[in-house]
């Protein structure tokens, strides 16, 4: 034990037995695991694969062992990859594991840090990007309790991403326990003493507000619509006395999804890798051992429009793999209210994804611009994400920026839609009277979009990014774009455009009247 002193002890872990375990950090990012066994005397030094992975804006830590096919674990409520430190072993034998550690829990928070835990799409969102940018492959997927949510989600909006999907007493179905019975639950867990510790522990790092936080999603979130679109082999693991989400939950999934079955493990309550690993390691194998790669289904993901990724400073949404569809939004906008348009498109064949322009929605850092540096910017956004010969779809002032796009590099489009252009020769005073206008015949749905978009970006932007664009709104429109307007929108000059297509709406008539919009824009790319 004398060579225990040549160690830097970051992270110091014990296990309630006869078996202590010290996962020591030799230096960056290298750690091993120091297992002592005092019944068999033995002192065990293990290499661990601990790496903190980027996914800008965010990083996490990943536990990774073994070799073979992808194996990603995510931990529940509060918890680590320390989770399934009784599975290790057993999994790593037979595959590449990843043992994830969320935003918010584990070593990605310490008491009291400002590190939030995401919600359960964003945090789809960063593992999909993950998966699809590290692992480069489909992976076998195994969520427990609030990571068994997080994990339906990731398979529902990534399909192609997911071999399988193994939920361990997840949620998803809405509770009808009372919360104090489940916090009560939780905190004093019936045939868990053993795993109190690594628990609580885990429970203290994270803090109270990141477990308050992601609790208060448990309560309120509905996974059933999400479980009808599972198309690939699914098995649902339960202890056979779990009294923080009884049996009767997996029951409830078990007829929403389509293609899955349930697996229950004696000697075992809510964490059941851990009370009954044996068991509980030798259902995994089977199962994953018995799915080959026709056996996943077809993959129809559904729909989502969280954050899914920042390039160079710019934040985007997306649905879909092939970024086939790219949408820009207006003066003070940002990409959040294309959310039904997009929902519509994608429901149409397309793969839409939608930046924030520099200055608005969550890129909003940096000084405010005009449309042509815009369009250099997106330029070096969509080289980054790998979009070519994609059709680019602008509103408002985003006609502007897709303009000048298309002649700056025409590599990246293959068509140009303008939703509500603004090229006129009108003065600043004239246009900002005439969206005033256009503010009484806009729904009220999209006014908490427009009031959340100005206050995050600022009125002095707002003004200083529509006088670097005031120049181009009074240029000639241009040839080879196509021109969408809503029938009851101020803002186009009409008198200059030949061959509007007018759809119902307003300015925003994306937003009000999606289908009929998209439906225009199918008909014309």
């Amino acid at each position: 034990m004398r060579d225990i002193d040549q160690f830097s002890a970051a992270v110091f872990e014990i296990t309630i037995g006869t078996r202590l375990e010290f996962l020591l950090q030799v230096e960056q990012p290298l750690f091993v695991l120091l297992r002592v066994d005092h019944d068999r005397e033995v002192c065990t030094i293990l290499p661990v694969e601990l790496q903190r992975v980027e996914v800008p804006p965010y990083s996490f830590w990943v536990r990774q062992e073994g070799a073979g096919p992808p194996l990603v674990l995510i931990h529940g409520l509060g918890g680590s990859s320390d989770w399934w430190r009784h599975n290790f072993d057993a999994l790593a034998a037979h595959y590449r594991m990843y043992a994830v550690e969320l935003i918010g829990f584990g070593r990605n928070q310490s008491f009291l840090r400002l590190n939030f835990p995401l919600q359960f799409s964003e945090i789809a969102s960063l593992l999909a990007r993950w998966i699809e940018s590290s692992i480069e492959q489909p992976v076998h997927l195994v969520g427990h309790s609030m990571g068994g949510h997080v994990a339906v989600h990731v398979a529902a909006q990534r399909p192609d991403l997911v071999r399988s999907l193994v939920l361990v007493s997840s949620t998803g179905v809405p509770f009808r326990m009372a919360p104090a019975e489940h916090i009560r639950n939780l905190f004093f867990p019936r045939g868990l003493f053993g795993f109190l510790v690594v628990m609580l522990r885990d429970a203290f790092r994270a803090g109270p507000t990141s477990i308050t936080l992601a609790y208060g999603q448990l309560l309120r979130a509905d996974a059933r619509p999400l479980l009808r679109a599972l198309s690939m082999p699914v098995l649902l693991v339960w202890g056979d006395h779990d009294p923080l989400v009884p049996l009767v939950y997996a029951k409830a999934m078990l007829r929403e999804i389509p293609n899955a079955r349930l697996e229950v493990l004696s000697h075992a309550s809510h964490i059941p890798m851990w009370e009954n690993p044996e068991a509980f390691n030798r259902t995994l194998l089977t199962f994953f051992s018995n799915i080959s790669d026709e056996e996943r289904g077809a993959a129809a993901s559904i729909f989502s429009w969280p954050i899914s990724g920042w390039n160079g400073g710019v934040a985007h949404r997306e649905a879909g793999p092939r970024r086939d569809l790219i949408l820009i939004h207006g003066l003070g906008m940002s990409s959040s209210y294309f959310v039904n348009f997009a929902e519509a498109m994608f429901h149409r064949g397309w793969s839409p994804i939608a930046p924030d322009l520099r200055g608005f929605g969550e890129s909003r850092d940096g000084p405010a611009l005009g449309p042509l540096d815009h369009a250099k910017e997106l330029a070096v956004w969509a080289d980054a994400v790998g979009i070519r010969n994609a059709v680019w779809v602008g509103h408002s002032i985003g006609c502007n920026v897709v303009a000048h796009l298309r002649v700056e590099r025409p590599d990246l489009v293959r068509k140009t839609v303008c939703i509500g252009p603004l090229w006129s020769p009108r003065s600043i005073v004239r246009l900002m009277a005439d969206l005033l206008i256009d503010a009484f015949r806009e729904p009220l749905a999209l006014f908490p979009f427009v009031v959340r978009a100005y206050w995050r970006a600022g009125l002095a932007r707002w003004f200083m990014t529509l006088r670097r664009y005031a120049p181009d709104l009074r240029n000639s429109i241009p040839a080879d774009v196509i021109l969408i307007s809503g029938n009851r929108d101020p803002l186009p000059n009409r008198e200059a455009i030949n061959g509007l297509i007018e759809v119902p709406g307003a300015h925003a008539c994306h937003f009000s009247y999606p289908h009929e919009t998209a439906e225009a824009v199918t008909r014309v790319v």
